[in-house]
């Protein structure tokens, strides 16, 4: 009796486990929920509004140098001071920008060089529509982020809002200032 109870338990426990591992969350469904909630933002915040052909959504929100050769382009070195924010929902207040996951803080900007492939492919391709002094939101859409890798605070599927204030850029085709080095000198 005590075995049968026993092999009775197991099973129940075995279907249990099975039960509740098949009510997991399935990549297909995040990738649904995160095309839900871009396109509830998208409705709410910026009507009208389409991407570009990668999914991005490019937002100028200051418009900087209205000159057409200072529009930045890959090799240019940037530095921004920026916010990232992941899209949420909740009753309370619906859609909106939800966690800051992360900041350049206030001091000092980040630096890269845009198209080198240090940062994600939708900060390469939003930095190019971008011109020194302006300032820009970046809606970018996980194929252009992180994608089905969870990064620290950022789950897999996600959907980045960065606000993005240009601060400097120096461009691939500035001819740097060469200091001459004699021997013998104290240079």
């Amino acid at each position: 009796m005590r075995i049968r109870l026993f092999n009775m338990f197991l099973v129940i426990s075995l279907l249990g486990f099975v039960a509740t591992s098949c009510k997991q969350t399935t990549s297909q469904e995040l990738q649904n929920l995160e095309a839900d909630l871009l396109a509830k933002y998208i409705a709410k915040y910026h009507p009208g509004i389409t991407p570009k052909s990668s999914g991005l959504y490019f937002i100028e929100t200051k418009a900087g140098s209205t000159l057409p050769a200072d529009t930045i382009k890959a090799g240019d070195l940037v530095k921004v001071y920026y916010k990232g924010y992941l899209i949420e929902e909740d009753a309370a207040n619906g859609i909106q920008d939800g966690y800051e996951f992360d900041a350049s803080g206030e001091f000092e900007p980040f630096s890269f060089t845009v198209g080198a492939g240090s940062v994600i492919t939708g900060w390469d391709e939003g930095m190019t529509y971008m011109k020194d002094g302006s300032e820009a939101k970046l809606i970018i859409p996980s194929k252009l982020g992180y994608s089905s890798q969870q990064q620290s605070t950022i789950p897999q599927y996600s959907t980045l809002v960065f606000y993005i204030k240009m601060v400097k850029v120096y461009r691939s085709t500035d001819v740097w200032p060469t200091i001459e080095i004699r021997p013998g000198s104290s240079n």
